[in-house]
């Protein structure tokens, strides 16, 4: 079985079954851009710290990573194929 994922699934069901893992380059990128969305809201956040008033910075921070880390369970639900797991991903792997 070369690709066992269906179209436009990115991630698949982890091995204990309770979260998604990714295994395609859309995938990762996902899981890029919320490390990159929380790193640059915590960045803004500090910036607010210092150059703002004291009650901005935990309001930003706040709204921003509930934000990525909504806009990265919702593609990650909306693109994980819960009929494959991690291990059935490298076992087509290691047998191609």
């Amino acid at each position: 079985m070369a690709n066992p994922l269906r179209e436009g699934m990115w991630f698949v069901r982890s091995n204990g079954g309770a979260g998604s893992y990714p295994v395609t380059p859309e995938g990762w990128r996902t899981v890029r851009l919320f490390v990159v969305g929380v790193v640059a809201t915590a960045a803004v956040s500090v910036a607010a710290a210092v150059f703002g008033p004291p009650w901005l910075w935990p309001i930003l921070f706040a709204v921003g990573i509930a934000w990525f880390a909504w806009r990265f369970i919702d593609t990650a639900r909306r693109h994980t194929d819960h009929s494959v797991t991690y291990d059935d991903i490298m076992k087509d792997k290691k047998n191609a």
